[in-house]
């Protein structure tokens, strides 16, 4: 009976050893996950993802996501992000944790060019209450290339709203909307606005052209010949600007009077 309590004893020790030990090397994974970078901190997430219970799994697989991300793994990040999403039920993630993945997920699928899971992770973050304008601003973008004008008012009425959202994208995606309700004076007033915001030469061209289009179609030829005129000086390639350009000029061109008749001679 001795020797019998003597070994339980024995291996209960070992077993709090092995408990104690174990859990000074999670705290120390942890450390290099949360705080660390390069390969280091991404062997320690991933331990911790095989190790940990699902509660605290999607934090260590957003992290690493974020680690992989900085290498441009991106398929690796899509690949962590999805499983952060398909834990959402079961792990009881709390909502902003969620938004951030779907987040994360849209930019991911924008940087590998994938149109459909881009609108999608776009979708699901405006649904999920993002804040970030640009979610709203690109998504915008998309529901114009589908004739979907209404709709894409509606997101950048929502993106108007967010601090630092009124930008030369913002206002160029505003301005195709209304142009695609055929409202072109909200457009040109949208442009105007945005043309007068500072930004780098090829930005500021691109409102520059959309701006003297839209004048075009209002029959602003003057202000027309003028904003496209920048565009082609400001160096971005034009091929439009140029023809519209000769069609305008001819339009203002002052027309020579019309010389008298001759009456005939007898």
């Amino acid at each position: 009976m001795k020797k019998i309590m003597k070994w339980v004893l024995i291996v209960f020790a070992v077993s709090g050893a092995a408990f104690v030990a174990f859990n000074l090397l999670l705290g120390v994974k942890q450390k290099d996950c949360l705080e660390g970078e390069g390969p280091r901190a991404i062997e320690a997430c991933t331990f911790l993802i095989a190790n940990h219970t699902a509660g605290y799994r999607a934090d260590y697989l957003v992290r690493r996501a974020q680690l992989l991300e900085k290498r441009n793994e991106w398929d690796k990040v899509i690949s962590d992000l999805e499983l952060v999403i398909a834990m959402k039920t079961t792990a009881h993630l709390p909502p902003e944790r969620v938004l951030a993945a779907y987040e994360s997920l849209a930019r991911m699928h924008l940087k590998k060019g994938n149109a459909a899971e881009i609108k999608k992770y776009f979708e699901l973050a405006a649904q999920n209450g993002s804040k970030d304008p640009e979610i709203y601003i690109s998504l915008a973008g998309t529901y114009v290339e589908e004739k979907k004008f209404q709709e894409a008012l509606g997101l950048l009425v929502t993106a108007g709203g967010f601090e630092k959202a009124k930008t030369h994208s913002y206002y160029n995606a505003l301005a195709s909307a209304y142009e695609g309700l055929n409202d072109y004076e909200k457009a040109y007033a949208a442009l105007r606005t945005g043309i007068a915001l500072p930004a780098p030469g090829l930005i500021l061209a691109g409102t520059s052209k959309h701006l003297g289009l839209v004048c075009y179609e209002l029959k602003r030829y003057k202000e027309a010949e003028t904003y496209l005129d920048y565009t082609l000086k400001s160096g971005m390639d034009c091929l439009e600007c140029g023809l519209l350009l000769t069609t305008i000029r001819g339009a203002l061109a002052p027309r020579a009077p019309a010389g008298r008749a001759r009456k005939p001679r007898k």
